[in-house]
């Protein structure tokens, strides 16, 4: 006998309805990201951002961009330096070009930090508003870097865990559709970061066992400059401290050589490991933060 097979009616949805959701998943990703880097930037700042709705465009004046950088490099960016910092301006004529003051600030902290370049958005992008998403993924790859430097908190994940409306959402997508915009991909930061800033082990062995020697010879200029070394992958190195730099590192050497001494009083010199009397580079970073933070 023939067998009849029924054909269930599917809900498909057509090519169109389809590139429709998928727009919309994307707004809805973008405005995760944007709360995503509002809350973590006002815990950085200690003060509230304008609705996730309106942060691109608070954020085109550098205000915050700026207040930003003075919060990572204090030493490059001050209150003073910050054009229109209370927004009175702002507020009242909208944006001047000498609001790109700012931005650059914020890029040039971030060159200082070593974020690399790779991230960076265009002034324009930020001030013309011709890739705002591209400054919002800087933001993100900037807290995760200032994560691993010890130096901000971790952003949240919130996707899937805020709500929009409908209406927020579709304004969004339309935002994204007028300016024509790729979206950069936020979940492959992690990895361009590591990427960027893997480093040949040797050299980095080697440059730290330069600075160890320039410790040694207690010479300020010497030690600074070995700090300098990219192959070190230090951050925040300031010039005008290289003494207390030397002085602090000079003292957490001994101090390493001195506990060594006690430990291996009984090991014989061939079973001993070089990094017991030398500051690594992560001992060298601690010391170079606080004498920073002084």
């Amino acid at each position: 006998p023939e067998r009849l097979t029924l054909q269930r009616p599917r809900n498909r949805l057509s090519a169109e309805e389809m590139d429709e959701r998928r727009r919309q998943n994307i707004a809805y990703e973008y405005l995760c990201h944007l709360e995503e880097a509002k809350r973590w930037m006002e815990v950085c700042l200690v003060e509230e951002l304008p609705p996730t709705t309106e942060l691109e465009e608070g954020l085109r004046n550098g205000v915050y961009l700026a207040k930003l950088a003075k919060f990572f490099a204090p030493k490059m960016v001050s209150e003073k330096k910050i054009y229109d910092v209370e927004q009175t301006r702002y507020k009242k004529s909208g944006l001047h070009f000498r609001h790109t003051d700012n931005t650059v600030q914020w890029l040039r902290a971030m060159e200082s930090i070593g974020l690399p370049k790779i991230f960076y958005p265009e002034t324009t992008d930020v001030y013309d508003r011709k890739n705002i998403p591209r400054m919002i993924y800087c933001i993100h790859a900037l807290s995760l870097y200032l994560f691993k430097l010890g130096i901000a908190p971790q952003i949240q994940d919130l996707l899937g865990k805020v709500d929009f409306t409908e209406e927020e959402i579709s304004n969004m997508r339309k935002e994204l559709e007028k300016y024509g915009i790729q979206m950069p991909s936020f979940s492959k930061i992690g990895g361009i970061l590591a990427n960027e800033l893997s480093v040949d082990e040797a050299a980095l062995h080697a440059a730290v066992i330069a600075i160890n020697e320039a410790i040694e010879k207690r010479v300020a200029e010497q030690t600074i400059v070995t700090l300098r070394n990219p192959n070190a992958v230090l951050t925040l190195v300031d010039d005008n401290l290289a003494q207390e730099y030397q002085k602090e590192l000079w003292e957490a050497k001994k101090k390493k050589e001195e506990n060594a001494r006690l430990k291996n009083s009984c090991i014989s010199e061939e079973e001993r490991d070089a990094y017991e009397e030398l500051l690594t580079q992560a001992e060298i970073q601690s010391n170079v933060n606080k004498v920073n933070s002084k």
